[in-house]
């Protein structure tokens, strides 16, 4: 290992300033220089730790919601995913989706950005959706096998809410989409 180890703590205090700013002031006034004087981290240090500041709002947001959002293994289908979804739309009221939405601006800025969000944001939680489905279906709750489709039902309108309909990320739809996913895990997949 070259150089110092970087300290947890300053890492968490630079996560934490990038995801306040984004917050109070939006994305588009994120920048090194303010992260840098919120957190005490000097903005050479911020540098080797990431090329731009997509990179570090890719970064505190995977250290956040890591923290923020459950892996629940409750023995049903139904509560597992009510509490994952539940989770994720109070961390996006929270911050009135200005973490998602900032993710989404960048990402259509450029394809090595949105792969970089793919890597290590999106798909990281799609694995914790996986899981709980690989544990449903070994308990008989699940028969469609399909869990990429089952995953994107919960995705697809979770992002469209996000970017265009914040109002609607309400416990009461956090029900709905929830119960809609659990009817169609329940559907027969007879694709061969």
């Amino acid at each position: 290992m070259h150089g110092r180890p970087r300290n947890p703590a300053l890492d968490a205090a630079i996560h934490k300033a990038a995801l306040d700013i984004v917050t109070e002031l939006g994305y588009k006034r994120l920048t090194m220089e303010g992260v840098a004087a919120r957190s005490g981290a000097s903005k050479q240090a911020l540098y080797r730790r990431y090329a731009s500041k997509g990179e570090l709002l890719l970064a505190a947001l995977d250290s956040f919601t890591q923290q923020a959002l459950p892996e629940p293994d409750t023995g049903s289908l139904r509560e597992d995913l009510l509490l994952l979804v539940r989770a994720a739309f109070t961390f996006h009221r929270s911050n009135n989706s200005a973490f998602s939405q900032a993710v989404a601006a960048e990402a259509a800025q450029g394809p090595d950005f949105a792969r970089k969000a793919l890597d290590s944001v999106i798909n990281p939680r799609r694995e914790t959706f996986r899981g709980v489905l690989a544990r449903a279906r070994e308990r008989g709750e699940i028969t469609c096998r399909d869990d990429d489709t089952l995953i994107d039902l919960l995705y697809g309108p979770m992002w469209y809410a996000l970017l265009f309909d914040f109002d609607r990320l309400t416990d009461a739809y956090a029900v709905s989409l929830t119960d809609a996913v659990v009817a169609a895990a329940r559907t027969i997949d007879d694709r061969d």
